[in-house]
């Protein structure tokens, strides 16, 4: 007896077929043991059969594109099947075990918490909209309108969705269910993420004289886009996360790397800027702030030494 499996390329089982003799055929064509819907596969492809010492060997049977192990990219005319690594034909991968193999042992089932996801979901989701409340509330200089809480907080809810709507769909595509709520969770979790770190950028600029959070403030902001990324990537299959990461600190890289030379391009050209987006009360201000007449001081400082140069330049030293 032979038991034939046929994997889906993150090595899931998708169906297994039971031989009952000591030899087995697979291939396209409809005299096989084993039919595989496959255009690279040949019409006969392998044949599984005992050696004399009892051992399983994959042959190949003059398939035009080969036979592989996995991983391998050594072409086999022959190979000992030891149940754990799969045989490529064409693109799908195949596994031949003994009905004795040893499987792992049962994993423990934990204990089922489905209302946990819906309650963090939720808590996220409250502290999205009221962080987005509250920055307009804020921000407001005029009478206060429905429309201006409304529009912001919409806006949030509807890009959070899509955000979600699309990494489940990947999800569903690559590794057959859309853990919708995993997703939603990782959405909500980088949105407070960025809306709490824009914040706190600003008040450290403000309190502490310290502008380089808000200078700097895109390659934070992508790195947590990045995170997200990574996080939606690994709920989209584990496999491969070394490679997932890569792809992801890379792409990072090179966008941080673009826009920081955008910048430096036009702060040579027009020179540095610094502008207050948003008024904040003295209070909250940590370091002290200059006297006025210790301001007025440097000021004054500041232009005699600027009229001592200009008495001491010289008419036509510039031509």
């Amino acid at each position: 007896m032979i038991w034939i499996e046929i994997l889906s390329p993150h090595g899931e089982v998708i169906t297994r077929v039971r031989i009952a003799g000591s030899e087995a055929r697979i291939g396209r064509g409809y005299d096989n043991d084993v039919i595989i819907d496959d255009p690279y596969v040949a019409a006969s492809h392998l044949r599984i059969f005992r050696s004399e010492d009892g051992k399983l060997i994959a042959e190949d049977m003059g398939s035009v594109n080969g036979t592989f192990l996995y991983g391998d990219r050594t072409r086999l005319s022959r190979v000992a099947v030891d149940g754990k690594l799969p045989v490529r034909i064409g693109q799908t991968f195949v596994r031949i075990r003994e009905p004795g193999h040893l499987v792992e042992p049962e994993r423990i089932a934990r204990a089922e918490r489905p209302a946990l996801p819906r309650v963090v979901a939720a808590v996220l989701g409250v502290l999205v909209l009221g962080l987005t409340a509250l920055n307009v509330w804020l921000a407001q200089t005029g009478e206060p309108r429905v429309s201006s809480y409304l529009t912001p907080l919409l806006a949030t809810f509807a890009a959070v969705l899509v955000w979600t709507g699309m990494w489940a769909v990947l999800t569903r595509i690559f590794s057959d269910r859309s853990h919708f709520l995993r997703n939603l969770v990782i959405a909500l979790a980088g949105t407070l993420a960025l809306t709490v770190y824009v914040e706190f950028a600003r008040y450290f600029a403000y309190a502490f004289i310290w502008p380089l959070a808000v200078t700097y403030q895109y390659a934070a902001l992508w790195t947590i886009v990045a995170i997200i990324c990574f996080l939606h990537l690994r709920n989209v299959g584990t496999g491969r996360l070394w490679l997932k990461g890569a792809i992801v600190t890379t792409g990072l890289a090179i966008l941080v790397a673009t826009l920081t030379l955008q910048r430096w391009e036009v702060l040579s050209e027009f020179g540095r800027q610094n502008t207050a987006t948003q008024l904040m009360p003295p209070s909250l201000r940590v370091v002290p702030v200059k006297r006025l007449d210790v301001f007025f001081g440097d000021i004054a400082k500041l232009k005699a030494g600027l009229d001592n140069d200009r008495r001491s330049s010289k008419p036509g030293a510039d031509r």
